[in-house]
């Protein structure tokens, strides 16, 4: 069993937190936050974001939804202290390609030959299509629509609901 330490307790974290305990591969051990929050679903925060470095013998899982503070967050730890979190009702193709550290949410479809590379975050109910490519730090909120080999370039945040047509290369957020 992999013991963990989630970096962030806001509505991303809880999220995450609710899918990690599904994972009975995956012993949260605790969350580091800088809010007053002391317990969510039974686990304790072990002190704020700042103290990260007490914990660098531990795996992690950044729950922070804000890219570039993820980014950060994940060199500082280590890219291979990172472990990805599946939603137990994703379904996800045999022949995807998964990265470091990413979170895959309730109800997602990721669908073959899709590249999902490290600190992705595919929230509740996005469809990935075959042959699309999720670049570092992408965030697809909830109920985002990839079309067939759409490109997501690094950072790129793509708001709830969102459509994205065949064959795109998105540069840029969409809010």
């Amino acid at each position: 069993m992999k013991k963990v330490i989630l970096i962030g307790a806001g509505g991303h974290g809880r999220v995450v937190l609710d899918a990690a305990l599904y994972d009975e591969n995956i012993e949260i051990i605790g969350f580091l936050d800088d809010g007053d929050i002391e317990e969510i679903l039974g686990v304790k925060k072990l002190g704020n974001i700042s103290e990260i470095e007490r914990f660098k013998d531990c795996k992690f899982h950044i729950a922070i939804g804000n890219n570039l503070f993820r980014k950060e967050l994940a060199k500082k730890v280590g890219f291979e202290n990172l472990i990805t979190i599946v939603h137990p009702t994703a379904v996800i193709s045999r022949d995807v390609q998964m990265g470091k550290g990413c979170y895959i949410g309730a109800n997602v479809v990721i669908n073959s030959k899709a590249i999902v590379e490290d600190i992705v975050i595919v929230n509740t109910r996005s469809v990935v299509e075959h042959d699309c490519i999720l670049k570092e730090a992408s965030h697809l909120s909830y109920g985002v629509l990839l079309g067939s080999s759409v490109s997501v370039e690094k950072s790129i945040y793509i708001e709830m609901g969102s459509v994205v047509g065949r064959g795109i290369k998105v540069e840029r957020d969409i809010r």
